[in-house]
């Protein structure tokens, strides 16, 4: 088996908007030419600021909704250049957990017919003692019983919803699961469980992650790789440590200094940012980030910086290393 699970190349997700008569057609360019590998049996987190399209990466990686430009391949597989019935062994294999598990467990529905849908989409002929059989094993695999499979999606509570959205998605055995911000609706304690479990489960079932999250908190304690994404592309990548430790595009910096320190006496640089991220229908010339960037000159306004390797293993999109 190929040593990267998931290898993705130049993906690109544009979505037109409606067109007008007197008017030329606008493009969101929610992913621009994204790629990355992600190794086998490792978690690799995607990271950035709400609008960086960080939940459309992860839809378009799924083929949940069709890419614009560019390959996934799932084992050396390209899954844009499947048939229906071919790719259905992959939509097995590649599961995803949203990001608000209430409004992604159907509100009529009985835990039991939820979890088990897929099986029965999958394993046709699958016998239902078989069927309940599996739900249980992953009831208990996540922390809940057996008897919580005849009650509904409201008589849990948002930590119980979300384990249920994450048995629904290992039910099946698959080997890659997406995990857009799981955990960003929950309470503090909540959380705790929540990724304790994602921890355990992963490395008893040996699955990969693609965790979508804005918390670096949670990125140190679960991720083995990170990108950060703004405005659609990767700014800076490598492994967690890495980048933690040496980061290099002043937009990481950013990131790194916003997020709270559990240490009252800790004095950190105060990092003041102006401005919002720019809109992907209209994006600025030159580097991305250039209109919110302290260290910005001439040639980050005017020139898009490549893509290139700083260090061993990390990458960065960026004129002026900070590193």
């Amino acid at each position: 088996m190929p040593e990267n699970i998931l290898e993705i190349n130049n993906l690109k997700k544009y979505f037109e908007l409606k067109k007008s008569v007197f008017a030329r057609p606008k493009v969101v360019r929610a992913v621009d030419n994204v790629s990355f590998k992600i190794p086998r049996g490792s978690t690799f987190a995607v990271v950035g600021e709400s609008g960086s399209g960080k939940t459309t990466l992860g839809r378009t990686v799924l083929k949940l909704i069709e890419a614009t430009a560019g390959q996934v391949l799932m084992n050396g597989t390209d899954i844009y250049s499947l048939n229906k019935k071919e790719f259905m062994e992959y939509r097995r294999k590649m599961q995803i957990v949203f990001q608000d598990p209430y409004n992604s467990l159907h509100p009529k529905k009985l835990i039991k017919t939820i979890i088990g849908e897929g099986m029965k989409i999958h394993f046709k002929g699958m016998r239902e003692q078989m069927i309940r059989k599996r739900i249980t094993e992953v009831l208990n695999e996540v922390g809940l019983r057996e008897e919580h499979m005849f009650r509904y999606p409201h008589e849990f509570s948002g930590g119980q919803r979300q384990r249920i959205a994450f048995a629904r998605a290992i039910v099946l055995n698959p080997v890659f699961v997406v995990l857009d911000e799981p955990t960003s609706a929950l309470d503090v304690s909540v959380q705790a469980m929540v990724l304790k479990m994602l921890r355990e489960t992963k490395e008893k079932e040996g699955l990969t992650y693609l965790f979508i999250t804005h918390d670096l908190s949670v990125v140190d304690y679960l991720a083995d790789h990170v990108a950060v994404l703004y405005l659609g592309q990767v700014v800076e990548m490598g492994k967690k440590d890495e980048v933690f430790t040496n980061a290099a595009h002043p937009y990481t910096e950013l990131l790194l200094n916003s997020n709270p320190v559990p240490d009252p006496f800790l004095k950190r640089e105060k990092i003041i940012v102006d401005g919002e991220i720019p809109s992907p229908i209209n994006p600025p010339s030159g580097c991305r980030f250039h209109t919110r960037c302290r260290y910005a000159r001439s040639k980050c306004r005017e020139q898009e910086p490549v893509e290139r390797e700083h260090r061993a293993g990390h990458s960065i999109k960026c004129h002026y290393p900070l590193s």
